[in-house]
């Protein structure tokens, strides 16, 4: 599963240019292809490539039923917008609006019942990986998605170390073997998704796919570039 966030990029016309490039790259391969657009192109974008073999998430839900709740958008909106997927608790929400293992917990279970599958992001500091506690965070991060009665094996990880994101660097193998490996311990699922994020590119993704311990990748900003996106997939098939 390779998967692309293309977080607040893309104006409207930029961003339904991109989708059709990306459904090309989707029926060229039988790795599920998905990407995440800012939501107000999402339902552009689901007419645009219906009918085809990519799919379309949300970068963000709330578990809430419909009321006042401004700004938000819950689990029925991004099923009946024709979507696949949504993406829970990156740590760009986490950092800035505050979200935590806690409140995210909900919206898995939210998006897990209405048949569409969560990506529920998960990651240490810079600080936290330099002081020896990134097991320890990852685990609490994992912590509340336990004993909840909904389906683990619907869920997928992503582990985006978040020294990582956006700055070129990239965890060494070891490092994302190792935390790849304390994820599917964590929540006992040995045959769990677990995706790798965090300065995916052209370049490091031959590398970062070497372990089958990676079941594929969450891409930010190559994801924004239809060549440098299929050339990841292509990584991913030639593994």
């Amino acid at each position: 599963m390779i998967l692309g966030n293309w977080k607040m990029h893309t104006l409207k016309a930029d961003a339904l240019t991109l989708a059709a490039s990306m459904r090309t790259v989707a029926e060229a391969t039988d790795t599920l292809i998905g990407i995440c657009p800012p939501s107000l192109w999402v339902d552009q974008i689901v007419t645009e490539v219906a009918d085809s073999r990519l799919m379309v998430g949300v970068q963000d839900c709330v578990a809430d039923d419909f009321g006042a709740h401004t700004g938000c958008i819950n689990a029925a909106m991004v099923a009946n917008a024709g979507c696949a997927f949504a993406l829970l608790g990156h740590s760009e929400r986490r950092k800035r609006f505050g979200e935590t293992s806690q409140t995210i917990a909900p919206a898995v279970g939210a998006i897990l019942e209405t048949g569409l599958f969560p990506v529920v992001c998960v990651g240490e500091t810079e600080v936290d990986r330099d002081a020896g506690r990134a097991d320890q965070v990852v685990a609490e991060q994992l912590a509340p998605l336990v004993g909840q009665g909904f389906d683990l094996d619907g869920v997928v990880i992503a582990y985006e170390p978040v020294w990582a994101i956006g700055t070129g660097r990239v965890a060494t193998l070891a490092e994302i073997v190792a935390m790849h490996r304390w994820i599917r311990e964590v929540l006992e699922r040995p045959e769990l998704v677990v995706l790798y994020g965090g300065s995916v590119s052209p370049e490091t993704a031959s590398s970062i796919f070497s372990s089958d311990q990676v079941s594929g990748a969450l891409v930010g900003g190559a994801s924004l570039d239809a060549d440098k996106f299929a050339a990841i997939v292509a990584a991913w098939e030639t593994r």
